[in-house]
């Protein structure tokens, strides 16, 4: 019998079934397997559940008991279980030498699986995160703040304070140029300049910034003025996935998820702006730059 015939037929015996309890239950008489089934059957129903031709009776009616005599005699075992399976009934029947139940088949049955098994994702829920208690030296990258790196001349003066150097090229930009151990061509004198102008004025924001030492990888909570809303501060939570180190134009990218869709939004680091900067944790990440998150499921970027 094809697959649709199985289908119909168990939609006949659905209805036997619930005709027969209601018989049951009012105590009318009862005969065939089914106890109390006395609801009739037509000819019609019987060329819908796909019935051999000797079973359709040509009178028109026949009652359920007969039918499931010949049923008894003319279907396979293992298509009526299968049959009585896809209607959520136990095996456990009187055409199959036991007792019908109307319990349902749940899915911890033993032997009877009633819903195919999900394949896990290789895909890990989340990023690893290190531990509340790590050590900065345990961390990589190592998380940095905004004070300024060492200077050139700085730098030259450590390792030789009296020559500034091993040939004198540490010495700062505003030295005269007469007293200069090493000329130095206008170029590099005013690039020099400029350097040493924003390094006094990073050390100065640096003082005061509220930016604690992060890394890509974190998760940041940043409170930012925005200026053209009267000035109301506006919180902004996501993972740092990238951080440009240039000067007074250093910036920092995060990125979120909000509304199901991926957001990310520079910040940049020497900003009067930011009135609050919170570290909430540190994701184990190998690289500066995250930019791989963009090709990522959208749980790797929720914080």
């Amino acid at each position: 019998m094809s697959r649709p015939g199985s289908r119909l037929l168990a939609d006949a015996i659905r209805r036997a079934m619930s005709s027969a309890g209601r018989a049951s239950t009012s105590g009318g008489p009862s005969g065939g397997p089914w106890t109390g089934a006395s609801s009739p059957i037509t000819r019609r129903d019987s060329v819908e559940m796909g019935a051999p031709r000797s079973l359709r009776s040509p009178q028109g009616t026949t009652t359920f008991s007969q039918q499931s005599q010949h049923w008894q005699q003319t279907l396979s075992e293992p298509l009526m279980m299968r049959s009585l399976r896809t209607l959520g009934l136990r095996v456990n029947h009187p055409m199959m030498g036991g007792q019908a139940t109307k319990d349902r088949i749940s899915s911890s049955s033993k032997g009877i699986h009633t819903s195919t098994p999900t394949k896990k994702s290789r895909d890990k829920k989340a990023m690893p995160v290190y531990p509340p208690n790590t050590p900065p030296t345990k961390i990589n990258p190592r998380p940095r703040g905004v004070e300024p790196p060492i200077t050139p001349w700085d730098a030259g003066r450590a390792n030789h304070p009296e020559t500034w150097g091993k040939a004198g090229g540490g010495m700062p930009a505003f030295t005269p140029t007469s007293q200069l151990k090493k000329r130095k061509n206008y170029h590099k004198r005013c690039a020099f300049i400029m350097q040493t102008l924003e390094h006094e004025k990073m050390t100065e924001i640096a003082a005061t910034s509220p930016v604690v030492p992060f890394r890509p990888g974190d998760v940041v909570r940043v409170k930012v003025e925005v200026l053209e809303n009267r000035r109301r501060a506006n919180n902004f939570t996501g993972v740092c996935i990238a951080r440009r180190n240039r000067g007074m134009g250093s910036t920092f990218t995060l990125r979120t998820v909000l509304a199901n869709a991926p957001v990310e939004r520079t910040f940049p680091l020497y900003s009067p702006t930011i009135k609050e900067f919170e570290v909430l944790e540190r994701r184990k990440v190998r690289r500066g730059k995250l930019y791989y998150l963009r090709d990522k499921p959208l749980r790797f970027s929720r914080v």
